[in-house]
Protein backbone atom coordinates (compact mmCIF):
# COMPACT_ATOMS: atom_id res chain seq x y z
CA UNK A 1 0.00 0.00 0.00
CA UNK A 2 1.22 3.49 -0.78
CA UNK A 3 2.58 5.56 2.11
CA UNK A 4 -0.48 7.75 2.70
CA UNK A 5 -0.94 10.02 5.75
CA UNK A 6 -3.01 8.69 8.65
CA UNK A 7 -5.71 11.31 8.03
CA UNK A 8 -6.17 9.78 4.59
CA UNK A 9 -5.98 6.11 5.58
CA UNK A 10 -8.65 6.47 8.26
CA UNK A 11 -11.22 6.85 5.48
CA UNK A 12 -10.18 3.70 3.62
CA UNK A 13 -12.68 0.91 4.27
CA UNK A 14 -13.07 -2.59 2.91
CA UNK A 15 -14.05 -2.46 -0.76
CA UNK A 16 -12.40 0.91 -1.38
CA UNK A 17 -9.06 2.24 -2.54
CA UNK A 18 -7.29 5.59 -2.52
CA UNK A 19 -5.79 7.32 -5.51
CA UNK A 20 -3.38 10.24 -5.13
CA UNK A 21 -3.16 12.69 -8.03
CA UNK A 22 -1.00 15.79 -7.79
CA UNK A 23 -1.02 15.77 -3.98
CA UNK A 24 -4.80 15.34 -3.78
CA UNK A 25 -6.51 12.20 -2.48
CA UNK A 26 -9.56 10.51 -3.98
CA UNK A 27 -11.56 7.55 -2.66
CA UNK A 28 -13.03 4.92 -4.98
CA UNK A 29 -15.15 1.80 -4.53
CA UNK A 30 -13.61 -1.38 -5.95
CA UNK A 31 -13.74 -5.14 -6.09
CA UNK A 32 -11.29 -7.84 -7.15
CA UNK A 33 -11.75 -10.36 -9.92
CA UNK A 34 -9.57 -13.12 -11.32
CA UNK A 35 -8.00 -12.61 -14.75
CA UNK A 36 -9.38 -15.32 -17.01
CA UNK A 37 -6.94 -18.16 -17.63
CA UNK A 38 -4.47 -17.04 -14.97
CA UNK A 39 -4.02 -17.02 -11.22
CA UNK A 40 -3.72 -13.25 -11.23
CA UNK A 41 -6.28 -11.05 -9.52
CA UNK A 42 -6.94 -7.50 -10.66
CA UNK A 43 -8.69 -4.60 -9.00
CA UNK A 44 -11.78 -3.28 -10.78
CA UNK A 45 -12.99 0.21 -9.96
CA UNK A 46 -16.67 0.54 -9.07
CA UNK A 47 -16.73 4.30 -9.16
CA UNK A 48 -15.66 7.55 -7.55
CA UNK A 49 -16.86 8.13 -3.97
CA UNK A 50 -15.33 11.47 -3.05
CA UNK A 51 -12.26 13.48 -2.00
CA UNK A 52 -10.23 13.35 1.21
CA UNK A 53 -8.66 16.49 2.65
CA UNK A 54 -6.84 17.04 5.93
CA UNK A 55 -9.06 19.99 6.85
CA UNK A 56 -12.47 18.56 5.95
CA UNK A 57 -11.93 14.81 5.97
CA UNK A 58 -14.01 12.81 3.48
CA UNK A 59 -16.04 14.95 1.07
CA UNK A 60 -18.62 12.78 -0.75
CA UNK A 61 -19.04 13.17 -4.49
CA UNK A 62 -21.84 15.53 -5.40
CA UNK A 63 -23.68 12.72 -7.10
CA UNK A 64 -23.64 8.97 -6.60
CA UNK A 65 -22.17 7.37 -9.69
CA UNK A 66 -24.52 4.43 -9.73
CA UNK A 67 -27.88 6.06 -8.86
CA UNK A 68 -28.70 5.62 -12.56
CA UNK A 69 -27.06 3.42 -15.19
CA UNK A 70 -23.73 4.73 -16.41
CA UNK A 71 -22.64 3.64 -19.88
CA UNK A 72 -18.98 3.91 -20.86
CA UNK A 73 -17.14 3.45 -24.11
CA UNK A 74 -15.09 0.39 -23.26
CA UNK A 75 -13.67 -1.51 -26.22
CA UNK A 76 -11.25 0.85 -27.94
CA UNK A 77 -9.90 2.57 -24.83
CA UNK A 78 -9.35 -0.77 -23.09
CA UNK A 79 -7.48 -2.21 -26.07
CA UNK A 80 -5.30 0.91 -26.26
CA UNK A 81 -4.41 0.69 -22.57
CA UNK A 82 -3.57 -3.00 -22.97
CA UNK A 83 -1.37 -2.55 -26.04
CA UNK A 84 0.33 0.61 -24.77
CA UNK A 85 1.44 -0.41 -21.28
CA UNK A 86 5.05 0.44 -22.07
CA UNK A 87 4.09 3.91 -23.25
CA UNK A 88 2.35 4.51 -19.92
CA UNK A 89 5.39 3.21 -18.03
CA UNK A 90 7.63 5.64 -19.91
CA UNK A 91 5.31 8.53 -19.10
CA UNK A 92 5.45 7.64 -15.40
CA UNK A 93 9.21 8.08 -15.45
CA UNK A 94 8.93 11.44 -17.22
CA UNK A 95 5.76 12.98 -15.77
CA UNK A 96 5.45 11.14 -12.44
CA UNK A 97 2.16 12.15 -10.75
CA UNK A 98 0.84 13.63 -14.00
CA UNK A 99 1.64 10.60 -16.16
CA UNK A 100 -1.93 9.30 -16.31
CA UNK A 101 -3.22 12.76 -17.23
CA UNK A 102 -0.83 12.84 -20.18
CA UNK A 103 -1.65 9.22 -21.10
CA UNK A 104 -5.40 9.85 -21.00
CA UNK A 105 -4.96 13.04 -23.04
CA UNK A 106 -3.04 11.14 -25.72
CA UNK A 107 -5.71 8.44 -25.84
CA UNK A 108 -8.52 11.00 -26.11
CA UNK A 109 -6.68 12.78 -28.92
CA UNK A 110 -6.27 9.47 -30.76
CA UNK A 111 -9.90 8.42 -30.23
CA UNK A 112 -11.74 11.73 -30.56
CA UNK A 113 -9.25 14.22 -31.98
CA UNK A 114 -9.54 16.46 -28.91
CA UNK A 115 -9.03 16.56 -25.16
CA UNK A 116 -12.43 17.00 -23.56
CA UNK A 117 -13.48 16.14 -19.97
CA UNK A 118 -16.85 14.92 -21.26
CA UNK A 119 -15.10 12.32 -23.43
CA UNK A 120 -13.11 11.16 -20.41
CA UNK A 121 -16.17 10.95 -18.15
CA UNK A 122 -18.09 8.77 -20.63
CA UNK A 123 -15.14 6.53 -21.43
CA UNK A 124 -13.72 3.65 -19.40
CA UNK A 125 -10.57 5.77 -18.97
CA UNK A 126 -12.42 7.40 -16.08
CA UNK A 127 -12.50 3.96 -14.41
CA UNK A 128 -9.05 2.72 -15.44
CA UNK A 129 -7.29 6.07 -14.82
CA UNK A 130 -9.57 7.66 -12.20
CA UNK A 131 -9.42 11.00 -10.46
CA UNK A 132 -7.75 13.05 -13.18
CA UNK A 133 -8.04 16.82 -12.76
CA UNK A 134 -9.22 18.51 -15.96
CA UNK A 135 -9.89 21.90 -14.36
CA UNK A 136 -6.52 23.30 -15.48
CA UNK A 137 -5.18 23.35 -19.04
CA UNK A 138 -2.20 21.14 -19.80
CA UNK A 139 1.21 22.73 -19.50
CA UNK A 140 3.27 23.07 -22.66
CA UNK A 141 5.32 20.06 -21.61
CA UNK A 142 2.22 17.99 -20.91
CA UNK A 143 0.65 19.00 -24.21
CA UNK A 144 3.76 17.97 -26.13
CA UNK A 145 3.83 14.73 -24.16
CA UNK A 146 0.18 14.05 -25.05
CA UNK A 147 0.82 14.73 -28.74
CA UNK A 148 3.81 12.39 -28.67
CA UNK A 149 1.71 9.80 -26.86
CA UNK A 150 -0.99 10.08 -29.53
CA UNK A 151 1.59 9.38 -32.26
CA UNK A 152 3.02 6.39 -30.38
CA UNK A 153 -0.47 4.99 -29.83
CA UNK A 154 -1.22 5.37 -33.54
CA UNK A 155 2.00 3.53 -34.42
CA UNK A 156 1.28 0.73 -31.92
CA UNK A 157 -2.29 0.29 -33.13
CA UNK A 158 -1.15 0.27 -36.77
CA UNK A 159 1.34 -2.50 -36.04
CA UNK A 160 -1.30 -4.56 -34.25
CA UNK A 161 -4.26 -4.09 -36.61
CA UNK A 162 -2.51 -3.31 -39.90
CA UNK A 163 -4.97 -2.55 -42.69
CA UNK A 164 -7.86 -3.17 -40.27
CA UNK A 165 -6.97 -0.17 -38.09
CA UNK A 166 -9.83 2.02 -39.31
CA UNK A 167 -12.23 -0.87 -38.79
CA UNK A 168 -10.92 -1.25 -35.23
CA UNK A 169 -11.42 2.47 -34.58
CA UNK A 170 -14.98 2.23 -35.93
CA UNK A 171 -16.10 -1.04 -34.31
CA UNK A 172 -14.37 -1.30 -30.92
CA UNK A 173 -16.10 1.76 -29.38
CA UNK A 174 -19.38 -0.14 -29.85
CA UNK A 175 -18.28 -2.35 -26.96
CA UNK A 176 -19.70 -0.55 -23.94
CA UNK A 177 -19.66 -1.19 -20.21
CA UNK A 178 -22.79 -0.56 -18.16
CA UNK A 179 -22.42 0.16 -14.43
CA UNK A 180 -25.29 0.37 -11.98
CA UNK A 181 -25.66 -0.10 -8.23
CA UNK A 182 -22.16 -1.55 -7.92
CA UNK A 183 -22.66 -4.08 -10.71
CA UNK A 184 -21.11 -3.96 -14.16
CA UNK A 185 -21.68 -5.79 -17.42
CA UNK A 186 -21.11 -5.41 -21.11
CA UNK A 187 -23.93 -4.00 -23.20
CA UNK A 188 -25.16 -5.86 -26.28
CA UNK A 189 -22.29 -6.40 -28.75
CA UNK A 190 -23.21 -6.56 -32.47
CA UNK A 191 -22.17 -9.69 -34.36
CA UNK A 192 -19.84 -7.70 -36.63
CA UNK A 193 -17.97 -6.45 -33.58
CA UNK A 194 -17.82 -9.95 -32.08
CA UNK A 195 -16.39 -11.33 -35.33
CA UNK A 196 -13.73 -8.62 -35.39
CA UNK A 197 -12.75 -9.36 -31.78
CA UNK A 198 -12.55 -13.08 -32.56
CA UNK A 199 -10.25 -12.33 -35.49
CA UNK A 200 -7.80 -10.51 -33.20
CA UNK A 201 -8.38 -12.73 -30.15
CA UNK A 202 -9.76 -9.85 -28.07
CA UNK A 203 -11.83 -10.88 -25.07
CA UNK A 204 -13.96 -8.65 -22.85
CA UNK A 205 -13.94 -8.19 -19.94
CA UNK A 206 -10.21 -8.61 -19.83
CA UNK A 207 -8.32 -8.05 -23.08
CA UNK A 208 -5.81 -10.70 -24.08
Amino acid sequence: MADYPDWVLQHKKKGTYINRVGGKYYLYAAHSERVAGTKKVRRVSDGYLGRITEADGFIPAKRKLFDTPNVYEYGLSTVILHLCKQIRSGLKREFRANADLVMASGILMFMYGAICPAFYETCSLSLALPGLDWTKPLTDKQRLGAERTQRMIADKMKVHFGDDLQEAIMLLPLIRKVCMAGDEALAFVPLEVTAFCDKYKLTFMGVE
